[in-house]
């Protein structure tokens, strides 16, 4: 491909697996499966174990350098994948304002003619203007995150937001204009509830099959809030506390910390299971997912559970309202109080008796009219590869 003018080059950074990197390998197989020809760069190692190597049209390769905070090897390093894969349009993923180098993003605007970025997070919200008195004052910092998110605005030909709520918070906090919305979609013949993998799970992780098992999904960062989720678990009167668990799926810089506040809190049924390569068998394993996260623009650890037969708890974040109404499998917590999901908790284990984890043909047939990956690609693709 070296010579060859591809169709599209992707770019993206990952050092954890989560919703974002199952979505950006659902597109690359998409793309693969249409006969694009595309290149697929990344780097961290994030998707290492992930990558699938039946691809017919698509090209690997690992980056040895990173978008962020880009050092001089990586000035050097760049411009040779730039010129290995030629193409007219370049594809950034998850390029928010923490997690890319403006320089990086000046190199690969030099190198390519249409540049397109796919949001999944949302952006920083802006800065309050300090004033005095009467009269606003406007600080360096200000001037610098300002001047940050312009110069980032207007590098970019393309933005395509996850969700609608995403869209609006991007429209708020960014510069960009005429932002598109193609929303996240799962494989919903993948994600089927497994009898036999959750029960394997759980001897794995020395979970009692008895145990009604609430589970935390995701990147262990301080947003996602899973220290809510322990301390509520500790807040839960002794009747509920003996007879359910909490399990911890991914890896990240909070890990530690959370562990350390189980352990203050003298829980016992907390488990801390790390990644995980199969999540069909953690949500099989699972009876409801608690989303406790302070900011998500369009998770898919909502989608994939819940196509799995999981009942959500969930904080008021991205769509997680609109999925639970649709698939009327949980309740919105609104609050990010302890015992306020304490009492939550309480209350659906009263008035919920979850038995059977699959989904009836009628509300099959919804989440896949509604969420399935197939459509939802489709539309993603022809948006990425429209003429600008």
């Amino acid at each position: 491909m070296e010579d060859e003018k591809l169709d599209l080059v992707i770019f993206v950074q990952s050092n954890s697996y989560g919703g974002t990197e199952r979505h950006t390998l659902d597109l690359v197989d998409h793309i693969d499966r249409e006969g694009l020809r595309a290149a697929f760069v990344y780097c961290g190692e994030g998707f290492n174990g992930h990558i699938p190597e039946e691809l017919s049209y698509v090209e690997v390769t690992k980056a040895s350098s990173t978008i962020q905070n880009l050092n001089i090897k990586g000035i050097r390093v760049w411009p040779k994948v730039f010129k290995r894969f030629k193409s007219q349009k370049a594809l950034l993923i998850k390029p928010s304002y923490f997690s890319v180098d403006l320089k990086f993003l000046l190199l690969l605007r030099f190198y390519y003619e249409d540049l397109i970025v796919i949001e999944h997070s949302l952006p920083p919200k802006r800065l309050p203007i300090p004033r005095v008195g009467f009269i606003p004052k406007i600080g360096y910092w200000r001037l610098k995150s300002e001047s940050l998110r312009y110069f980032f605005s207007s590098l970019v030909d393309t933005v395509i937001a996850v969700s609608e709520v995403a869209r609006m918070e991007l429209d708020k906090h960014t510069y960009y204009k005429d932002i598109k919305v193609c929303s996240n979609g799962i494989n919903s013949d993948l994600w089927v509830h497994d009898t036999k993998k959750g029960k394997e799970f759980r001897v794995t992780n020395g979970i009692d099959s008895g145990l009604h098992l609430f589970g935390c999904v995701g990147n262990l960062f301080t947003v996602k809030s899973f220290d809510v989720a322990i301390q509520a678990l500790s807040l839960v009167k002794d009747r509920y506390r003996t007879k359910c668990a909490l399990c911890i799926i991914g890896l990240g810089p909070e890990q530690n910390n959370l562990k350390s506040l189980a352990e203050k809190l003298s829980l016992d049924n907390v488990f801390f299971v790390g990644k995980q390569f199969d999540m069909v068998s953690a949500y099989s394993a699972m009876q409801t997912l608690l989303i406790t996260s302070k900011s998500e623009s369009a998770s898919l650890v909502l989608l994939e559970a819940s196509a799995c037969g999981c009942d959500v708890l969930s904080s008021d974040v991205g769509y997680s309202s609109e999925v639970i109404k649709e698939m009327n499998n949980g309740y919105i917590v609104g609050s990010y109080n302890p015992q306020v999901w304490a009492r939550a908790i309480e209350n659906y284990l009263d008035k919920k008796k979850h038995e059977d984890h699959n989904l009836s043909p009628t509300r099959k047939s919804k989440f896949v009219e509604k969420y399935d990956i197939n459509k939802r690609m489709s539309n993603l693709l022809e948006t990425i590869m429209a003429n600008n």
